[in-house]
């Protein structure tokens, strides 16, 4: 199962090449079916697959892969996103755009599945490779701007997050004489007093720019706003992910015992990064730059609730990372249609187009309803668990965090109404959803109201191994 998870999206996408040019959307929307429904199986079949072959064995190097409660959904979302873009993208793209598509799949699904440091960044550099060229998929030379952006700001990070790895490597043989890139190996190795915060420094850079996190969060607004808006969603719902799951998967379980003192640090950065988004989103008059802004936003909670070191913020944050994606990549691909049918995403030329389109308007509701964290939706379920690991040792930010998501209801309704109510303009060029248009919007948003209403789906999996996964149990690693 866990072959078959990363070798269908790669097999389809050298399957794209073969088929005819107007059958591309149709093949990988074949692949990523097919890799959805292997993870159904896995889900399914209740273990938890793994794989741990030798590779370079004086290194300490396995292509060691596995799926466990951190990991599941994230699996899980992934392949559902992607599918969804390939739905929600023009056949017109053509066969390289659907190629680098399911390559980004197959690049993410690696990374998530990862439980070797040294695969995993083999695959987080992957990754990089299918969003530069689909960013470069629109003309013009904001697009190439964007993607070179994105892969330097990326390229960077990634040299930080190496230096780190090749260190947590050496340190553990200076320890105990032999060389691991074993997650779970390194997870109960004691750092040098000395090399400990540089370390953390490391891979906090790396995955503050792929979240990204409030300052490094420079390559976002151009990459969100020049990007198709499918791909917009997978940056987003999934590529977004990759950072706040970098500090569940690597950061807590190798330096856990080392935060105590600068835990105030990292809630405050990550509370900074939650009230700049929702500033910023506040005053957009791009419909994408809000939903781009509020994204961060959203990122800077869920980094509230794994920086609280608490079992139900670690949880939260975990909840909230898949309810984020399906929202904000429905949203994003809702926003796209809106610009391809009245040809502008400027709030101020916009509004009354309710009348005109109930079908997209319907949609754009609920979306925005879902990201503003209306109870009953998934939203409310993560900011929930956020708010009370929060609560029990850091009110104050807890506090916060509420005063945010009163401006995040301003912001996202200030978003609908702008667009869809208010004086009639004139009718829209385009028409309301189509029939291929609701079969992506209809499904998402079932499974968003699934999600809101049954959430321990979600927690009931990922609860047991996720403390565990985190360090979040004594004697884990130190610092000597």
């Amino acid at each position: 199962m866990v072959w078959a998870l990363l070798l269908v999206p790669l097999g389809m996408s050298g399957v794209i090449w073969l088929l005819p040019r107007g059958a591309a959307k149709a093949g990988a929307l074949v692949g990523s079916l097919a890799t959805l429904a292997v993870w159904v199986a896995v889900l399914a079949a209740g273990g938890l697959p793994s794989l741990d072959w030798p590779w370079i064995g004086d290194w300490g190097i396995d292509f060691h892969l596995g799926v466990d409660g951190l990991s599941l959904f994230l699996l899980g979302l992934t392949a559902v996103l992607t599918a969804a873009a390939i739905l929600a993208s023009p056949a017109r793209r053509g066969r390289a755009y659907f190629f680098w598509i399911l390559f980004l799949e197959f690049a993410s699904i690696g990374l998530f599945l990862a439980l070797n440091l040294f695969v995993f960044y083999i695959f987080w550099e992957a990754v990089l490779v299918p969003i530069f060229f689909l960013l470069t998929t629109e003309p013009g030379p904001r697009g190439r701007a964007a993607a070179l952006k994105w892969l330097i700001m990326n390229l960077v990070g990634s040299l930080f997050m190496l230096v780190g790895i090749v260190a947590a490597a050496v340190y553990h043989a200076e320890a105990t004489g032999t060389y691991s890139f074993e997650i779970g190996v390194l997870a109960h190795t004691t750092w040098p007093v000395g090399a400990v915060g540089w370390m953390m420094a490391a891979f906090l850079i790396a995955f503050a720019i792929k979240a990204p996190l409030w300052p490094l969060h420079g390559w976002m607004p151009e990459a969100y706003g020049e990007a198709p808006a499918p791909v917009t969603a997978l940056l987003a719902g999934v590529l977004s992910k990759a950072g706040v799951y970098g500090l569940l998967r690597v950061f807590l379980p190798l330096f856990g015992p080392a935060l105590g003192p600068i835990r105030t640090l990292l809630l405050t950065w990550a509370v900074v990064d939650l009230v700049y988004g929702a500033l910023m989103a506040l005053r957009q008059r791009d419909v994408k730059m809000v939903a781009a802004y509020a994204s961060m936003s959203h990122l800077g909670m869920i980094a509230l609730g794994i920086f609280s070191l608490t079992q139900a913020g670690v949880l939260g944050a975990t909840f909230q990372m898949v309810a984020h994606g399906v929202m904000m990549g429905g949203l994003f691909v809702i926003l796209g249609w809106l610009e391809e049918t009245l040809g502008t995403r400027d709030l101020s030329q916009l509004g009354g187009y309710n009348r005109h389109l109930p079908r997209l308007s319907a949609y754009f509701l609920f979306f925005a309803l879902a990201v503003l964290g209306l109870p009953g939706l998934p939203g409310f379920v993560g900011e929930y668990l956020i708010l009370q690991g929060l609560v029990t040792n850091a009110v104050g930010y807890a506090v916060v965090a509420v005063i945010v998501l009163v401006v995040a209801a301003w912001y996202m309704l200030r978003l609908f109404q702008g667009a869809m109510q208010g004086p009639p303009k004139p009718p829209p060029t385009g028409s309301d959803l189509r029939s291929w248009q609701l079969a992506f919007a209809l499904p998402l948003a079932l499974l968003v109201l699934l999600l809101g209403v049954w959430p321990a789906s979600i927690t009931s999996r990922a609860a047991p191994t996720l403390y565990q996964a985190v360090g979040l149990v004594a004697g884990r690693g130190g610092v000597h």
